[in-house]
Formats: structure tokens, C-alpha cells, sequence
């Protein structure tokens, strides 16, 4: 089994003019988009507007909301979404997370990611170590061709991307996670890892912890027909009782009230 799972790829993508992605949860991967034609960007309700050769590397479970600068404008890039095993796969190389930034080698990326989609259309097994390298090749070359970045301003950004990260994390399993062990993830005390979440946020761990929680169980309530007990132990509560309590304080109802409310059996 590789270590690296290419998702869905493309090179020189085109969609109709106006073209517009938006994920609200991001997606349970890691995405790569090099455009290719003007775009703009919303990161942290902010719109961000773009020019040829930007490149973005969305991490998991980070809102996804890009597209053509404006509705009467082309809507063309370079893309590749995995996964991989490979443990801390991005932390090797000095790249930009979650963020815009631009790159001074169009030509060789473009030129990897065209490898990466006619071998993962050919689905051949004995190419999927082979993949695997192209993939870390791509990276290396996104490394070196970053432009317009001092090292002050790169460490910076890379201080609020752990915490994106970790965010992005949280997210997709709220359950698994405590103030405590974010704040230990990142290798800070408590107190200072409070206060840089609530900078970067503006909202506190807890609080943003909570809202993760109701968010996860509703979605759950909403898209599977999973046991309210089952819901309530993947979220971390040892009695459900606790779990119908704190629903019932945040939505005014319980669980099941709920999950009939919207319709589902």
C-alpha cells in the first residue's frame, strides 16, 4: 500500500468563466491548487484577490472557498488532492499552509502535476510507488519556487499554520480532542496557547472546541443513522446523559427531538 493517495488530479483544469468552489468543512485531505488565470480567495471572512501563478495548499478540514476573479472571468489551474500515511508529510518541507503565495516555476510544476494525472488515469498498481515519489517531488519543487518571502515573515506565517492545522484537525474529530492536548500538540502551556488561538481566531479553544462538538453532532444527527449513544461516545462523553444534556442546552431540544425535526428516520 503507498504511502501517498492521490484523490483526483488535473492539470490546466478549465471550467466555465465565473467558476466558484466553496467547502465549508474543507475536505478530509490535502489539497494543492496552482491557478493558472486570476482568482479570488476568502480566507477568515477575508477576500483575497490573486494573479497568475498563486498557489494555495489547503491541510485538512480547512474551509474551502475559491474561484475566478470575477463572474465573467476564466477559471483555469494545476491541482492535486491526497492523503497519505506518510507522518508529518508537510512538515518537511518550508511551504506555506492555508494561505496564498506565489511561485517562480510555473513551468516545472505544471510539468509534474501532467505526470501525476495520466499515471493516476492509467490506475496502474505498479505505479503507485512511482506516484508516491512525484508527489514528494512536487513539494520539494512548490519549495523552490516560493518567491517574496523573508524568513521573519516565513516563520510567522508558520506559527499561525500549526494552529490552522490543529484547528482544521479538531474539526473533522472534535471528539478526540481537549484544550489540553491542542495546547500540548503545539508544545505550549495552557495559558500562552490560549491566547495566540484567541488572537489568531478570535474566538477562545474552549469555546471554538464547543462549537466544533455541537457542529460534529448535528451533522451526525443530520447524515447517518447512527445511535445517539454511538454519537455521544464518538464525541468523547463517557454517559450520554451528559451528551442529551448539553444538546438540549445549546439547541432547546434533545438529540432525538432534533433528528425528527429535520426529518430524519
Amino acid at each position: 500500500m503507498a504511502n501517498v493517495q492521490v484523490l483526483d488530479v488535473s492539470h490546466r483544469k478549465s471550467e466555465p468563466n465565473g467558476f466558484r468552489i466553496f467547502r465549508e468543512s474543507g475536505q478530509n485531505a490535502i489539497l494543492f491548487l496552482h491557478f493558472l488565470t486570476p482568482m479570488s480567495v476568502i480566507i477568515d471572512d477575508r477576500l483575497t484577490n490573486l494573479a497568475r501563478n498563486a498557489c494555495l495548499i489547503y491541510t485538512p478540514g480547512i474551509s474551502q472557498d475559491y474561484g475566478a476573479a470575477t463572474e465573467t472571468d476564466r477559471f483555469e489551474n494545476n491541482y492535486v488532492t491526497f492523503r497519505t500515511a506518510t507522518v508529518n508529510f508537510l512538515s518537511r518541507f518550508e511551504v506555506i499552509l492555508n494561505e496564498p503565495f506565489y511561485i517562480n516555476n510555473e513551468d516545472d510544476i505544471t510539468r509534474c502535476i501532467e505526470w501525476i494525472t495520466w499515471a493516476s488515469a492509467n490506475r496502474m498498481q505498479s505505479w503507485e510507488k512511482e506516484i508516491e515519489e512525484r508527489v514528494f517531488e512536487l513539494f520539494r519543487l512548490i519549495e523552490r519556487g516560493m518567491v517574496g518571502i523573508s524568513p521573519k515573515d516565513f516563520r510567522d506565517i508558520q506559527t499561525k499554520q500549526r494552529f490552522i492545522v490543529l484547528r482544521g484537525e479538531m474539526k473533522l474529530a472534535p471528539g478526540e480532542w481537549t484544550v489540553e492536548k491542542m495546547a500540548d500538540t503545539c508544545y505550549l502551556s495552557r495559558s500562552r496557547f490560549y491566547t495566540l488561538y484567541k488572537t489568531f481566531f478570535g474566538i477562545s479553544p474552549s469555546d471554538d472546541l464547543a462549537v466544533a462538538l455541537l457542529s460534529y453532532a448535528k451533522k451526525r444527527l443530520t447524515d447517518t443513522g447512527d445511535s445517539i449513544s454511538a454519537i455521544s461516545t464518538d464525541m468523547g462523553y463517557k454517559r450520554v446523559e451528559s451528551f442529551i444534556r448539553m444538546f438540549c442546552e445549546k439547541e432547546g431540544v434533545t438529540p432525538g427531538a432534533y433528528r425528527k425535526r429535520i426529518g430524519v428516520k
